[in-house]
């Protein structure tokens, strides 16, 4: 009987899926909100800290995409995702163990390195399967937001008694039991693809389309990201309402991510991605006239269903028009676009925006333009036609 009710969970997608997002993003929470705090108390300047936070997008930018190809044309791509995270978890343990910056670095480099590709190669391993086993993506991956989010909080709490430094501990034994995890995900069947990874993406008008507003909608979010927790403290909010900025925008993606295949079979999946990013939009213009922590709060709601809903669509979408082959290279190019390129563009701005105004407010305001961009750009391909008939996003 064991046997065979290990069986069944090997061989449902769903729990599988969920699994594996539940594992990756809870611990992250262990270790992500907090190891910049930490940087700092070991005497690192704010730009040694800056130049460690450049590092993940960056690769996410240029090693990734091609991390993700080379998984796409040797069919290797869970063996090389669960990989990916064994060694990030064992250099994080390594990143516990000195305080030198010059050692540091290096480390650092090594785990953005390995990092950068598992977002995009996970997606698209998750994102296939739903559409293979018909089954509902955002129901997988809504247990990330809620991993990272009650793992965050607690995470919060026991370092905050205990200091940071059972964290790398945490995070290293964490990550091998979702190595294996990984391992467990379907690979894809479809014929490695011929020729380069981008030629076929950028020919594709629905991909370009799809391209520009993961940039557009990831830079405005990169942008709210850096600042929400400035904002927060500069209305009167303390570390407590910091944590809960955190939890509440991580739960907050849920309902949307479950109920986002109710929204695409009556709206469409493309107008299910534009209503998304009409959320952000709400969302920041909400975050630049807030006046108090409890507002800040109610906006975070708006930020988190709105990412919520249109992470999940953007994946699926890509998913469904992936080129046969690229299921990993064509999630990595989204990623590259809206969580390499993006956040290395626009959080430098927004910090001179901070600088020459003297306010975070203002920095909202720029996130409404760009995630109102990103609206108007699926709009305009919906006008266009771009978006052939493939079944609906999931």
């Amino acid at each position: 009987m064991a046997h065979s009710a290990k069986g069944r969970w090997l061989h449902n997608p769903v729990v599988r899926g969920a699994s594996f997002y539940f594992g990756y993003w809870g611990v992250v929470g262990f270790y992500v909100p907090f190891l910049n705090v930490h940087f700092l108390q070991i005497g690192l300047s704010g730009s040694q800290i800056a130049l460690f936070s450049t590092m993940l997008p960056l690769l996410m930018l240029t090693t990734a995409p091609f991390v993700a190809s080379l998984a796409d044309r040797l069919r290797a791509r869970v063996r090389i995702l669960a990989a990916c995270i064994a060694i990030t978890g064992i250099t994080i343990y390594l990143l516990g163990v000195s305080t030198n910056y010059w050692v540091l670095l290096p480390l650092m480099l090594l785990m953005s390195i390995v990092r950068s590709p598992i977002a995009g190669i996970g997606d698209g391993l998750v994102a296939k399967m739903s559409v293979t086993h018909n089954v509902n993506f955002g129901a997988m991956r809504m247990w990330g937001s809620f991993g990272f989010a009650a793992i965050a909080i607690i995470s919060g709490i026991a370092w905050q008694k205990f200091g940071y430094q059972p964290m790398f501990v945490a995070a290293c034994l964490g990550f091998l039991p979702v190595a294996w995890l990984a391992s467990r995900l379907d690979e894809e069947a479809a014929a490695p693809a011929q020729g380069p990874m981008w030629g076929p993406l950028l020919r594709n008008p629905a991909m370009r389309t799809l391209l520009i507003t993961s940039f557009l909608m990831a830079g405005s979010l990169s942008m709210s990201g850096t600042f929400e927790g400035i904002l927060m403290e500069s209305l009167g909010g303390g570390g407590l309402f910091i944590g809960l900025l955190l939890g509440v925008t991580g739960m907050s993606e849920i309902p949307l991510m479950r109920n986002a295949p109710r929204l695409t079979a009556w709206l469409g999946g493309e107008q299910t991605l534009m209503v998304g990013c009409l959320i952000i939009v709400l969302a920041h213009i909400a975050y630049a006239v807030a006046w108090s922590p409890v507002v800040l709060l109610l906006a975070a709601v708006l930020r988190g269903s709105g990412f919520g809903l249109s992470f999940v669509m953007i994946v699926s979408l890509v998913a469904k028009r992936a080129p046969a082959g690229l299921a990993a290279s064509s999630q990595a190019a989204m990623s590259a676009a809206g969580w390499g390129l993006a956040p290395l563009i626009g959080i430098p701005l927004s910090g001179l925006l901070y600088d020459a105004t003297g306010g975070a407010k203002s920095v909202f305001v720029v996130c409404v333009v760009m995630a109102l961009l990103a609206a108007a750009t699926i709009a305009i391909g919906l006008w266009r036609g771009v978006f052939t008939p493939v079944p609906d996003a999931v």
